[in-house]
């Protein structure tokens, strides 16, 4: 099988060849490989590993020069290489023409024609291909709010809620409807992020979910199909209440299955949902390859394939991208595991 056929068939929940692969670590920890492996770049270390998909976001051309996104949130760089958020634009808003005031972003700004580069060169790589905006209406809302006072507004101000958040699925759509359009072929998968999970629950009840983001998100998702693409929801954390509703908003895959968040675990998932959704991740990120043995490292592999690959359904991943303090010889374990257990 080809990688693209390969991820396909998984997220049908058919069998494949083998379990399609993916690979996400900070860049220390690419680094490293590739230095101890003597591979030329991170392109040559993603071939080794065998991975099976490329995920690409949208490009802007963001018109600001005083250091604000296309969001009109101001960031600065930390010490450690980490992006700070320094400010929350609408932290502020009390009514919708609050929202309205605000410098929204113009779909304008998106840089399809770039975006089409990359994307011709990851349709012939072989690779599944998975690209948007990254739909964000959640993360964006309470960056734009600030945590406390977005968790508030969901009860106190909740008009104002979705404002900001139609402002931003009507963004979104028309900058997914860009790239579909004009990348047509290129795109196997849509994607879209909100980290709506703690490790032990969800941050707000699963009715607030449907009230404010089912609606938004199906939006996407449909767009997505008509698009004849397949589509991914990211969320860490536990999202196992709320699991029924995101599969309800049309989504094919669930990203990035958090093995050690509550209700989160594949002998948990898998007999109840795998039927109607997909998996990507679950390979524990957060305490087996940074904490783990080399040897636990292949015993979790093994557990979580045994459980997984039946009936299809799975990509083999971590549960987030690998930290720069994990041990590089865990890595290599985790994919020496996959190789020599036959997934």
């Amino acid at each position: 099988m080809t990688s693209r056929e390969r991820v396909l068939r998984a997220v049908e929940h058919k069998e494949t060849d083998r379990l399609p692969r993916d690979f996400a670590a900070e860049g220390p920890i690419v680094e490293g490989l590739r230095q101890r492996l003597g591979l030329k770049d991170g392109a040559a270390l993603r071939d080794y590993f065998k991975v099976d998909m490329t995920f690409l976001g949208a490009f802007y051309k963001c018109p600001h020069t005083d250091g604000r996104n296309v969001f009109g949130i101001s960031s600065h760089v930390s010490s450690d290489g980490k992006t700070v958020q320094v400010d929350h634009p609408l932290s502020h808003a009390q009514t919708v023409a609050d929202v309205e005031a605000h410098h929204w972003p113009n779909p304008d700004w998106t840089d399809v024609g770039s975006m089409k580069k990359e994307l011709i060169a990851a349709r012939q790589s072989g690779r599944f291909v998975v690209c948007s905006s990254w739909g964000s209406i959640f993360g964006e809302t309470y960056r734009l709010m600030g945590m406390d006072n977005f968790m508030m507004g969901l009860i106190i101000i909740p008009e104002v809620v979705h404002a900001i958040i139609r402002k931003l699925t009507d963004f979104f759509l028309e900058v997914d409807r860009r790239i579909f359009a004009e990348c047509k072929g290129l795109i196997d998968m849509s994607y879209h992020g909100n980290d709506m999970g703690t490790q032990l629950s969800l941050l707000f009840s699963r009715d607030m979910f449907d009230q404010f983001f089912a609606g938004p998100l199906k939006e996407m998702t449909d767009q997505a199909k008509r698009f004849g693409l397949k589509t991914m929801m990211h969320s860490c954390g536990s999202v196992v209440e709320v699991l029924p509703n995101i599969i309800r908003c049309n989504y094919d895959v669930l990203d990035p299955v958090q093995f050690t968040a509550a209700g989160m675990h594949p002998a948990q998932l898998k007999p109840k949902f795998g039927k109607d959704i997909a998996f990507h991740g679950c390979i524990s990120a957060q305490k087996v390859i940074p904490l783990g043995t080399v040897q636990e490292v292949r015993e979790h592999v093994k557990e979580v394939c045994q459980i997984m690959r039946p009936g299809g359904g799975y990509i083999f991943c971590t549960d987030q991208a690998i930290t720069r303090d994990s041990p590089i010889d865990n890595v290599q374990a985790m994919f020496k595991a996959i190789d020599d257990l036959g997934y």
